[in-house]
């Protein structure tokens, strides 16, 4: 099976590319727009986007330019995709992009994404309209489109793991007004209201109000989901300046979640919707986002650039942990006979914890399109200041050990007394202060070069304290790293390219509960990328082989110090293809294979070789709509898809044992009306997700022992109806 996706989606790919040496001018739209200097313009929007095809990106130059112009991989989930598909969380929506998967979401809290092997929660890697966003519930009813940078990225957004990031870009204000009142009803008790109203005020003025209230039952046995959203936000333009306020507050309850457990190699054998710990296992929290941004034309070939962010975190959960399960209930007595033992069970362990994290992040940058004889260049020059503090605490981790049939539970939430842990307030406090520079020049029509700068300076202290003592950092480090980057693009049409670049990433060092020296080598990253591109009115594809080298990977020896174990290695193959492939039909298309391993490993010397944990090798998504026409007085149209999520390794804690986690495929469908009504638009949706009510994983959800390890599920069957009215 994956030979046969292998295959079919290199043959798609090879057939977009031979087309497009047959493509006719009339829909050149990217080459129209690159061929001349007069139509390279700094104060362009090039963030168009027609059904599952986007033609720009801003991710790659914090400006929007065209995605066949970079010579890097950029995917977008664009609108019209996001509004078929009705993700439900940020992975989800990345479900139609190549080389992501999940990573421990710490029981659903955050959002965890490895990108091309690498990365994981709290990594810095997600970012809101070009600002280091919060690690926690990113994607809801703000959100328009997001774009994934692949590869490293450090060179303009500092420290990364050198998978590539992900920028989230939100609903903004219009001049034109539009009011939309909605609500969703569905299986699991769920039931929605949503209102979004924009529009001009005068003078310059537009605002946008989202409100947004989601209520439903958990897929497995307990368990609440609520969330509610408040976003508003103003906007001033005139001529030559542009100014955005933005806000969006997030109530949340959710269940604390770490899924089912692995042992001895084997899925505990209970049903998927049986839960080992307490209907109590409740997340409760709130995220803040504040943007400020400030856009200044100064002339037709410059402007500069303002962007203030803040975003908070707060969240505060228990949980009944499972630590062990019994899974033997039998014992042989020879002659094929056997005796029962005691029931199975599942010994679990009381845990409390509550966390604050506070980011403030600033940049300034100059950007100008301007000429030096007959070369055309993009160039920005910037700087950016970031604040990011977390604390975690109080924890309490050391009672209320219980013990559960696991076959018949009996549900107590148990209310024990407590035993605060020795070291109960945690902190990790990084600031840091960037300056880059970053040149694009078009030396041909067919020829463009790129190549950027960066000096990071970071400032960090980690460490836990008891109650009323002073901390004791485990961290304490502060120092610079340069780093670059460089890559080319060669046009041998208006609509078809090859690319190749080189780019670097850097993470320091740093640990909250194991000793780090000061002077210990930051984490590094080192990639190479080759592909080809190809780009028409209606259709993109993108072809990509990757080589990611990670360095000074570390590990915690006996004596509770950091050091530097070894090397990890990603290599892979990407294919994404997103377009129309004719008026009617619209396509999503992704295939990847990665191979991410251990080179070197001095702690785990039987990490060597193997594939990380929770990367599969191979993964596959298909998505296809269609307009069915106007009949019933409205227009109607369908869509379904498949994603196929590879088999992926989960490993105890010392790697000696490897378990492989099997592959699964996921079906999603729906269907939409429109019409019109006393002359405002009614739509109506239906969409059903995982309609197999397939059982799958998606992660390891906690750390692994010898004995047993937690692995997350993906979300059950789903069926909602959506209804809105837009005036």
């Amino acid at each position: 099976m994956k030979c046969k996706l292998s295959a079919l989606y290199t043959a798609l790919f090879a057939g977009i590319v031979v087309s497009s040496v047959q493509a006719e001018e009339t829909n050149n739209v990217i080459g129209e727009e690159a061929e001349s200097l007069e139509q390279i313009d700094v104060n362009a929007g090039y963030l168009q986007q027609i059904d599952y095809h986007a033609i720009g990106t801003f991710s790659v130059s914090k400006v929007d330019v065209p995605i066949i112009d970079t010579p890097t991989t950029v995917n977008v989930v664009t609108t019209q995709l996001i509004e078929d598909r009705k993700p439900n969380d940020l992975i989800d929506a990345l479900s139609s992009v190549s080389g992501v998967s999940q990573a421990n979401t710490l029981g659903g809290i955050f959002d965890a994404v490895q990108k091309r092997g690498f990365g994981g929660n709290r990594d810095n890697s997600i970012m809101r309209n070009g600002s280091q966003a919060g690690p926690s519930h990113n994607f809801g009813a703000t959100t328009e489109t997001v774009e994934v940078l692949k590869g490293p990225a450090s060179v303009l957004y500092g420290i990364q793991d050198p998978g590539g990031i992900i920028n989230v870009i939100t609903k903004k204000p219009q001049q034109q007004s539009k009011h939309v009142i909605g609500g969703t009803v569905g299986n699991n008790s769920a039931w929605g209201t949503q209102l979004d109203s924009t529009g001009g005020l005068g003078n310059g003025f537009a605002y946008r109000f989202i409100y947004d209230k989601q209520d439903k039952d958990y897929w497995r046995n307990f368990g609440k989901i609520n969330t509610t959203t408040y976003a508003p936000s103003l906007s001033w333009e005139n001529d030559h300046t542009k100014i955005l306020i933005a806000y969006e507050h997030l109530d949340y309850t959710q269940p604390f979640d770490r899924g089912t457990q692995l042992v001895n190699g084997q899925v505990v054998n209970i049903p998927a919707v049986r839960r080992l710990d307490e209907p109590n296992n409740q997340t409760s929290g709130k995220t803040d986002n504040i943007q400020i941004k400030v856009e200044q034309k100064l002339n037709d070939q410059w402007k500069l650039n303002f962007v203030y962010g803040y975003a908070r975190d707060k969240y505060h959960y228990k949980q009944t942990r499972v630590v062990a399960v019994n899974t033997s209930d039998t014992e042989s007595l020879g002659y094929n006979a056997t005796r029962t033992l005691q029931p199975r069970t599942a010994l679990r362990r009381l845990e409390k914890q509550s966390a604050d994290q506070h980011i403030h992040s600033g940049s300034i940058n100059l950007v100008g399109e301007f000429s030096i004889g007959e070369i055309a260049n993009r160039f920005i020059i910037g700087a950016d200041a970031s604040r990011n503090y977390r604390t975690t605490g109080p924890v309490f981790n050391n009672g209320g050990w219980s013990s559960i049939n696991i076959d018949n539970p009996v549900y107590t939430n148990p209310t024990v007394t407590e035993t605060i842990a020795a070291n109960n307030w945690q902190i990790n406090n990084i600031k840091t202060l960037g300056v880059y520079i970053q040149d694009t020049a078009y030396l041909t029509d067919n020829i463009i070069v790129s190549g950027g700068l960066r000096y990071e300076y970071f400032d960090q202290v980690a460490g836990r304290h008891a109650i009323g003592a002073n901390l004791n950092p485990n961290t304490d480090q502060h120092g610079g790293k340069l780093l670059y980057q460089f890559g080319t693009v060669y046009k041998f049409t208006p609509n078809w390219a090859t690319y190749a670049n080189y780019a670097e990433s850097f993470r320091p060092q740093a640990s909250i509960a194991n000793r780090v020296d000061s002077g210990l080598a930051p984490e590094e990253g080192k990639s190479i990328e080759i592909g080809t591109k190809y780009e028409s009115g209606s259709i993109n594809a993108t072809l990509a082989l990757f080589n990611i080298d990670k360095n000074n990977v570390t590990g915690v020896d006996s004596s509770n110090e950091v050091y530097i174990v070894g090397k990890q290695r990603s290599r892979g193959i990407e294919i994404d293809i997103n377009g129309n492939l004719t008026d009617k039909l619209s396509a999503s298309a992704t295939y990847t294979y990665t191979k991410v391993k251990s080179r070197e490993n001095a702690l785990y010397p039987d990490a060597i070789g193997k594939q990380l944990n929770g990367v599969p090798k191979h993964q596959a998504a298909l998505f296809l709509s269609y307009d069915l026409g106007t009949f019933f007085d409205g227009n109607w149209r369908v869509g379904s898809g498949a994603r196929y999520l590879g088999a992926w390794n989960a490993y105890t804690s010392n790697y000696a044992t490897a378990y492989k986690i099997p592959s699964a495929v996921v079906y999603d469908a729906f269907l939409a009306y429109d019409t019109k009504i006393a002359g405002k638009k009614l739509s109506l949706q239906l969409n059903g997700k995982n309609l197999s009510d397939k059982v799958y994983y998606q992660s390891t959800s906690g750390n692994a022992d010898n004995f047993i390890v937690p692995i997350a599920f993906g979300y059950g069957r789903e069926v909602l109806l959506n209804a809105k009215v837009e005036f």
